[in-house]
């Protein structure tokens, strides 16, 4: 192993270790008790009997040969349970929630990444590489590690101890024990490597396995199963990736069995041939029958920690290997936004679009191309077009999601680059297509900054207007309701249009200078589309507007309509304008829908 590799596996250990510490403070006075106990265990075991069996040879004292009995086993007791007890401890609340901790750290990393790259592949392979990292299956995990150092560190002490003791009689058996932990070594490195193997091979049928199983207890796919009858075969497709997972293990299982018989014969003859030298010793008197006993538990001691001490090392050399792709993800380059000027935005300004085009990471095609727009304060833009012709991009560049690949969007003058990041995020208030929301409370849906200082009252109004009063108060515990009942089986599961509503009513809360709107009334049911579509000039009164949406009878109300079509702009106007061309996308498209509701 070079320096570096070896540098960069102990930096490894010490960043988990550091983060135990910060983690919990009081972890290793109780890590140290465990070793300390682990460490005197196999002496109670080696001397005990060498002090009885010397005093039943010898003055045959009872009262003596009970004291010594009685602390054997008292001794023994206490330390078990001691080690027993601060495993449990260690366990659940340190290792469990330290993990914990650490699967956070990746989610927390996640949402610190620039946007755009959380769409790219390679971010993606390395969000799963950080995963596995410290998945208990794959790594071992932090349970894997401290486990590791703790019986590394424990065998490292009773080995050096115990061949200290064997040494003030003979050397004869050490040289036993080096070729049977040698020979072991190889048996142990042989094993492990195949077992890395079957971990990669397991990998992908895993993955497909879990998501199939999941899908299959998982009550949001269970209309599709039901209805499109996918019931048997997803059972069936379970079935093979079981099968496959079956002969994965089989394979692995044959291939370790020679090793792992290797190892027994080879540790059943090392501790024959070292029976017969001390029996010897014995016969010729060097030795007592109680230093039979002693220096025969020494040296399985020593061979036991020796080939621990191999293992240790081998499970903290696969965990580096996993658990360094987790520090690479969660401690790599962190994207820092650009700019740090105040938006300073009165209630006159200007957003333009000058020249802007973009491809996507990876992409040689254009998703946009020379687009040139300027957005006036208090003007309504509509943005229409066929599926992928830009639209979402368009507005994901105004989001500063991504950034232009050419050309430049500006604020008043300003590349909205400069600006700095959370302060032109005020003045956005957007509703995407795929809008998320959380399984918290309806409140904190609506209020994602510390909503406690909020009261519900406030609230009435902003409610009423985006029609979510009457269902809220409904709800026994109102807008404390959580969304959705993954966790909590007290909350409610909205309907799309329900849902499309608290999307609304916490994008209009921001209350921002522009409010952007991605198919706002898609899940809506006729009669409420046109109760928002009726509303969406008193709720967009004073702001900035723009309006995604495929149902173009919303057009109507806007004041400027762009229709997008293959990446560009290819009409711009308002509504009688484009109609008025018969042979304009936009006529056509419009003429289509009308023709659908005849």
């Amino acid at each position: 192993m070079s320096n570096t590799s070896s540098k960069k596996k102990t930096n490894t250990i010490l960043y988990f270790a550091k983060a135990m510490k910060r983690f919990k403070k009081g972890f290793y006075w109780l890590y140290a008790i465990s070793i300390l106990a682990m460490i005197f265990l196999p002496f109670i075991k080696m001397f005990g009997p060498k002090m009885m069996i010397d005093e039943i040879t010898g003055n045959a004292d009872i009262n003596l040969i009970i004291k010594i009995g009685s602390v054997m086993v008292i001794s023994d007791f206490i330390l078990n349970t001691v080690i027993c007890f601060i495993g449990i401890q260690l366990e659940k609340v340190y290792y469990e929630g330290l993990n914990r901790h650490l699967e956070a750290g990746v989610g927390k990393k996640s949402m610190e990444l620039r946007y755009e790259t959380t769409e790219n592949k390679k971010t993606l392979d390395r969000l799963a590489d950080a995963r596995t990292g410290i998945d208990a299956g794959y790594s071992g995990g932090v349970k894997g590690l401290f486990t590791a150092l703790a019986l590394l560190t424990g065998n490292l002490v009773v080995m050096l101890l115990s061949a200290i003791t064997v040494l003030q009689y003979t050397w004869t058996p050490l040289v036993l024990v080096v070729v049977n932990v040698s020979i072991n070594a190889f048996f142990e490195s042989r094993l492990n490597r195949l077992k890395m193997e079957q971990i990669q091979r397991l990998a992908i049928t895993d993955r497909a396995y879990y998501f199939l199983v999941h899908g299959l207890s998982d009550i949001r796919y269970g209309k599709d199963i039901r209805l499109f009858d996918a019931k048997e075969m997803m059972l069936d497709r379970v079935d093979q990736f079981n099968d496959e997972q079956s002969r994965i293990n089989r394979i692995h299982a044959a291939k370790s069995q020679k090793y792992i018989i290797g190892s027994k014969i080879n540790l059943a003859l090392t501790a024959a041939c070292t029976y017969m030298i001390f029996a010897l010793m014995v016969i010729g008197h060097r030795i007592s029958i109680g230093d039979f006993t002693m220096l025969s538990t020494a040296v399985t001691v020593i061979v036991t920690a020796l080939n621990t001490i191999m293992k240790q090392l081998l499970a903290l050399k696969k965990f580096c290997g996993y658990s360094e792709k987790y520090i690479e993800y969660v401690e790599g380059d962190t994207y820092v936004e650009k700019g740090d000027k105040d938006t300073n935005l009165s209630s006159d300004f200007v957003i333009e679009f000058r020249n802007v085009s973009f491809r996507y990471p990876g992409s040689k095609e254009y998703a946009l191309k020379n687009i040139n727009a300027v957005l006036q304060s208090g003007e309504h833009w509509s943005v229409v077009g066929l599926n992928g012709a830009g639209k979402s991009t368009f507005i994901k560049l105004l989001c500063r999601l991504y950034e232009c690949t050419e050309g430049e969007i500006l604020l008043n003058g300003v590349n909205i680059l400069e600006y700095e990041y959370s302060q032109y995020m005020k003045i956005l208030s957007v509703v995407f297509q795929d809008f998320c929301l959380l399984n918290f409370s309806i409140k904190e849906n609506l209020i994602c900054n510390s909503p406690e200082r909020i009261s519900d009252e406030e609230l009435t109004p902003l409610l009423k207007r985006v029609g979510l009063k009457d269902k809220v108060d409904s709800l026994s515990q109102g807008l404390l309701t959580p969304v959705f009942r993954y966790y909590d089986q007290s909350g409610f599961e909205p309907s799309g249009g329900e849902q499309q509503k608290i999307a609304m009513a916490r994008a209009l809360y921001k209350d921002a200078p522009v409010l952007i709107l991605d198919e706002p009334t898609a899940a809506l049911d006729p009669i409420a589309e046109k109760d928002i579509y009726e509303q969406f000039h008193s709720m967009v009164q004073s702001k900035t507007a723009v309006f995604i949406s495929h149902r173009l009878a919303s057009c109507k109300i806007c004041d400027k309509i762009l229709v997008f079509n293959e990446g560009k702009i290819v009409e711009r106007g308002t509504h009688r304008d484009l109609l008025d061309h018969k042979d304009s996308l936009y006529s056509k498209m419009y003429r289509t829908q009308q023709n659908m509701y005849r």
